[in-house]
């Protein structure tokens, strides 16, 4: 049997979650309705139930996944590796499974502490002897727990993206900027926004890009003419703005990116943070904290093509518990941006065990 736990405002709603999950395989068990403290200090209600192996499997729609089964296939081969290191021969290991997925997880970039709270759950359960479901089961955590921005177009945007110095910020307005105007179905009025003066070649690089699209691009120096900017460009779709890339220790280039977004007039501005990640989880937790108090609704990703490692975002990505919106694969605008999903993210953490 596996146990699963359930989180929602009250008792009848986590059951109903539970339900929505396995009402159509088997009986649930309910073992236990405790309440607990999320994230922002509320209670809510938490529930644990047991179903079988089998089901358990069939809800993660492990039976038709023959790619994923091939994937587990090639981690038992490195778990088996792994056991040779980290079980001398002469040692009795109380729960081998366990310590040699965790052992392999661990190389593939995922927290430490992250992963010890989660397997805690399946310590003492059939899933932790189980190599095959006990990688199925934390496969499964991570989907879970990775949250994605949906893109939605109706009525207006306004999306400012921050971040630090070259984490290829203004392409991937450049390629934003190409997707709404020229890739959808129904090609959108975009307008650029250029509040980066203090990088020497900011305005001229984008307004390249924008030359070529022939799109609006808008120099603002001054944060008391950003309203005026934001209401002379009401009858667009899409106002991309384009910030400074700011180091954690450049104060300066910060208050004035907080003195712009405070003086916006009635505009409701999306804030997204581009992060590298080819970055360490560390210095992406850094620029996140650095950044965090502009209400940062959304995370995109560029480079991603250039990573080897995928666990030390995805460790970051579930701790901050932060939407992603796109992903970046490289330099071609406007080819290589996509809105993100959890299969490009889990497809891409998964491919990692055949490198």
């Amino acid at each position: 049997m596996v146990e699963e736990t359930f989180v929602a405002p009250n008792p009848r709603e986590a059951f109903e979650l539970a339900r929505e999950k396995y009402g159509h395989f088997s009986k649930l068990k309910l073992l236990k309705a405790i309440q607990i403290k999320n994230d922002e200090e509320k209670l809510v209600s938490q529930i644990t139930v047991s179903v079988s192996s089998n089901d358990f499997l069939n809800s993660i729609g492990y039976d038709e996944e023959k790619e994923l089964a091939k994937e587990i296939h090639v981690l038992k081969e490195q778990i088996s590796t792994m056991k040779q290191l980290v079980v001398p021969e002469d040692t009795v290991e109380v729960q081998p499974v366990l310590n040699a997925v965790k052992a392999v997880m661990l190389q593939k970039g995922l927290s430490e502490i992250w992963l010890d709270a989660m397997l805690e759950e399946v310590s003492k359960g059939a899933v932790a002897e189980d190599e095959q479901l006990l990688l199925s089961y934390i496969l499964d955590e991570i989907d879970e727990r990775l949250m994605v921005k949906p893109e939605i177009l109706s009525g207006q945007k306004i999306m400012m993206l921050i971040g630090s110095t070259g984490v290829g910020k203004t392409t991937t307005i450049a390629k934003l900027a190409a997707r709404y105007a020229l890739l959808l179905e129904k090609p959108l009025k975009v307008a650029l926004v250029n509040l980066d003066t203090f990088r020497v070649g900011a305005y001229e690089q984008l307004e390249h890009y924008a030359s070529q699209m022939q799109i609006t691009h808008v120099k603002v120096e001054k944060v008391e003419a950003f309203p005026k900017v934001l209401h002379d460009l009401k009858g667009y779709d899409v106002i991309l703005v384009d910030t400074a890339g700011i180091s954690p220790y450049d104060t300066g280039k910060l208050i004035k990116t907080i003195e712009f977004l405070k003086n916006t007039g009635d505009h409701k501005i999306e804030t997204s943070l581009v992060v590298s990640a080819t970055a360490k989880r560390d210095d992406i937790m850094d620029i996140y904290e650095h950044f965090s108090f502009l209400e940062i609704e959304s995370v995109i990703l560029t480079k991603f093509d250039e990573t080897k490692k995928v666990g030390e975002l995805f460790s970051f990505l579930i701790e901050k518990q932060i939407p992603v919106s796109y992903i970046s694969n490289g330099q071609h605008v406007p080819d290589d941006l996509k809105v993100a999903s959890k299969e490009k993210l889990m497809d891409r953490f998964v491919s990692e065990f055949n490198e």
